[in-house]
């Protein structure tokens, strides 16, 4: 058995720290195509994140599905975060993308300001929908062009978005908790 792979006979991993070859092309291809609009690009431990200009979201991952260098097919997660201390763009979307046919990943990334809508990606995944839609409950991110945004774990008359980090300490905020919930779910 070679001794770079593992002993469940399992090919050898591209080397530690560094992801594959084929998605470090893949960025490099997409910071030749959208430039500035590219902000960074960070490695860690085999993983790459690309954080993208919220003006070329849609563009940078339709690009991401298109291209057959790339070939993103699957949208693994999409979430939102709320970072208090980045007073100009307290927001981020964070997109998870697979390609089944290349087997590489990428992970994707966008700062918003408060308010600032961003494209939706039901168009390109349609399994964007329930994930956008958590992240506009939760942390109050706008998806333009998203057929049903509208909410899922909170009440429909509950005010203000749970997961920010902006809720008092003490206090009641976003309305009353429900016993009972019958006909609700």
């Amino acid at each position: 058995m070679n001794a770079a792979a593992d002993n469940m006979g399992r090919a050898p991993r591209e080397s530690a720290g560094r992801p594959p070859e084929s998605v470090s092309t893949v960025a490099d291809r997409l910071q030749e195509r959208f430039g500035e609009q590219i902000v960074e690009r960070t490695e860690f431990r085999g993983d790459l994140t690309l954080s993208v200009a919220p003006e070329a979201w849609l563009d940078v991952m339709t690009w991401c599905r298109d291209d057959p260098s790339a070939a993103f097919d699957q949208l693994d997660c999409l979430l939102g975060d709320h970072l208090p201390e980045r007073t100009t763009a307290p927001l981020a979307v964070v997109a998870h993308l697979l390609s089944h046919t290349q087997g590489h990943r990428l992970r994707v990334k966008t700062a918003l300001v408060e308010g600032q809508p961003l494209p939706s990606v039901t168009g390109l995944w349609p399994s964007a929908g329930f994930d956008e839609r958590e992240a506009w409950e939760m942390f109050g991110i706008v998806f333009t062009g998203h057929p049903d945004l509208r909410r899922l774990l909170t009440t429909d008359d509950f005010e203000g978005f749970p997961l920010r980090k902006d809720f008092p300490l003490e206090g009641t905020v976003g309305g009353r908790v429900r016993t009972t919930l019958r006909g609700k779910i």
